[in-house]
């Protein structure tokens, strides 16, 4: 896991924020009760009924961490944030910069950026069935080159490729079930990686949030991460 560079995340105090042109602002969101504050009345019942206490966290830290963080750039109480849906689901929030959400084992990451942007985290050591899941959907080129690794290797040049074809299609808003198969990924050594996406080119940017967690930003032009932070 020493491929990428592991992020350090800066805690953030209050100061008000702006994306640069072409620049992706990355959110680690710690847990915290304050977060179902910020739930609308229909978030709350499903908070409600979410009986795992690890899923309720995860659920209120997206949901209401996503408010705060749209607040902050908008200058508005998490309260007064409206949170809407594209079809497929991919959320927005009108007058705020575009974002998206990963969480996977208690961590919850978002990505801000003036552009549509697209964000996947995994961990590192969840387990894969890498052959079957690659047959069924990846291209032949991509299934290739992952069954010529070593076996040692092939759980993580998965993972690679899975975190860069999510996060594409959180990029479109397609949802995962309607745009998996359209993904075709080009790995890079250095993670700066690319692809397209039905077609349409991709740029993609592999990182590491911990050390335990593999994750990928996608966006149809390319974007530098120029901020990381904690809240």
């Amino acid at each position: 896991m020493d491929r990428f560079l592991e992020l350090e995340w800066i805690d953030y105090h209050g100061e008000q924020l702006e994306i640069p042109v072409d620049g992706v602002h990355l959110w680690l969101i710690e847990p915290s009760s304050i977060y179902e504050r910020y739930l609308d009345s229909a978030e709350l019942l499903r908070y409600e009924r979410i009986l795992t206490p690890g899923a309720r966290s995860s659920y209120s830290c997206a949901q209401g961490g996503l408010r705060r963080l749209a607040g902050i750039y908008m200058q508005r109480p998490p309260e007064q944030v409206a949170m809407r849906r594209q079809a497929h689901g991919k959320p927005y929030v009108e007058g705020a910069p575009e974002f998206n959400l990963s969480h996977t084992c208690g961590r919850t990451i978002a990505a801000f950026s003036r552009g549509a942007i697209g964000i996947d985290v995994e961990a590192a050591g969840r387990t894969v069935h890498a052959d079957e899941l690659a047959r069924r959907f990846f291209s032949p080129e991509e299934t290739t080159r992952i069954m010529s690794v070593a076996q040692a290797e092939r759980k993580l040049t998965f993972l690679r490729y899975w975190v860069c074809k999510e996060a594409m299609v959180k990029l479109s808003g397609d949802g995962i079930y309607h745009g998996l198969r359209h993904t075709r990924v080009d790995l890079a050594a250095d993670g700066r990686s690319g692809g397209t996406y039905q077609g349409r080119k991709v740029f993609l940017w592999e990182f590491q949030p911990a050390d335990d967690l593999v994750a990928a930003l996608a966006s149809w032009k390319p974007v530098e991460a120029k901020g990381f932070f904690r809240i």
